[in-house]
């Protein structure tokens, strides 16, 4: 076993750290965990040619900084959205590939110059309410053109870049604000903006190619409370930031970018783990349910983890109808009556009057 005070040592506030780096930052994500933590996890707990597993996918943050540091990884998330965004953060392209992307934009900004361009309006609920009718054009296009690409990593490339700007080019207010608001845009704004993320995205994986080649990730759409969603034994760690009751509600603040690219926020919604719409309401769930999701959790990613294996959770605490839960606390119940036993507890101190995180180990 793995010494764990040698975790003691380490400054788990990372205050001085650049916790944004260019790969985790192609596409905006609420609540995302800094890099760091996953980072010194993975040196400290795995060697090279080893598998991470991260069962809450997010961003992807884990899956990178396995991939980053030699390792493989396996993850799993309930969010279409979360598994498109690894698989493109953890997917290298070669350069010449990308190039091919100078011809795909010009054919983008000749068919939204082209006013005659014959386009079919999505069948997305209160669409015009939330983004103006040339918005819709250029978006529709966009997306017409991505999905003539013939090769499936450009199509998922093209397609988080495109997810980038959207809440951008809607009425939307912003990614963790949900009220339609007045932007100044303007016609062929949503082709610029696309145009520029793309290239940003391009830059960024040619300069990152050979990073990404170090380890390979597979990820799956899968609720973590099921069995069986990867082989057990599979695993020499886990690391994530698992979902809070009554957090984040993945399916609003992203609903747009899930109907755009024919997901289901609705789908989303019914199982999202510790969402807000299923906590805050009155009579709504407690920490008791968000306990027992997590206990099924737990028992899942203990089968994909080998034998005397460490399981580290990033979380910090939630407010529920004005009470205060401390989430490591709740987490410890969930643990109980499955194959982890807790191990150690660290505190991390963020800045700006955040919530105390706390990654805890498990075996």
């Amino acid at each position: 076993m793995l010494d764990i005070k040698e975790l003691n040592q380490i400054n788990w506030d990372f205050t001085e750290a650049k916790t944004n780096g260019v790969l985790h930052a192609i596409h905006p994500y609420p609540a995302k965990f800094i890099p760091q933590i996953p980072n010194v996890l993975i040196k400290h707990f795995t060697l090279r040619g080893e598998t991470v597993y991260d069962p809450f996918l997010g961003s992807g943050t884990t899956c990178l900084e396995a991939n980053v540091l030699g390792r493989n990884a396996l993850g799993n998330d309930i969010n279409e959205l979360s598994v498109l965004l690894t698989k493109v953060k953890t997917t290298p392209i070669e350069l010449s590939m990308l190039c091919l992307l100078d011809r795909f934009l010009i054919n983008i900004y000749q068919r939204i110059a082209d006013g005659s361009s014959n386009i079919e309006i999505p069948q997305i609920p209160n669409l015009e309410l939330w983004f103006k009718d040339f918005v819709i054009r250029e978006l529709v296009i966009i997306k017409d053109e991505i999905l003539k690409l013939e090769d499936k990593n450009l199509r998922n490339f093209c397609l988080a870049t495109m997810s980038a700007i959207i809440v951008n080019v809607s009425r939307q207010d912003s990614d963790t604000r949900y009220v339609r608001v007045d932007k100044d845009i303007k016609e062929q704004d949503v082709f610029l903006r696309f145009s520029k993320q793309l290239n940003r995205m391009r830059k960024i994986m040619a300069e990152h190619y050979q990073e990404l080649t170090r380890g390979k990730t597979v990820v799956k759409c899968a609720d973590t409370r099921m069995e069986n969603i990867f082989e057990e034994n599979s695993a020499d760690l886990a690391v994530t930031s698992p979902p809070y009751p009554n957090a984040y509600d993945y399916h609003l603040y992203h609903k747009y970018r899930l109907y755009w690219l024919d997901m289901s926020p609705q789908d989303l919604k019914r199982n999202e783990i510790g969402s807000h719409a299923h906590y805050s309401k009155k009579n709504g769930l407690n920490e008791f349910d968000f306990q027992r999701d997590m206990q099924k959790c737990f028992e899942s990613v203990s089968k994909i983890l080998k034998p005397n294996k460490y399981f580290v959770l990033v979380i910090g605490d939630s407010i529920l109808q004005g009470r205060k839960i401390q989430n490591n606390e709740v987490l410890r119940e969930s643990a109980k009556n499955t194959a982890f036993k807790f191990v150690a507890e660290f505190t991390r101190n963020m800045n700006e009057k955040k919530n105390t995180s706390t990654p805890k180990l498990a075996t």
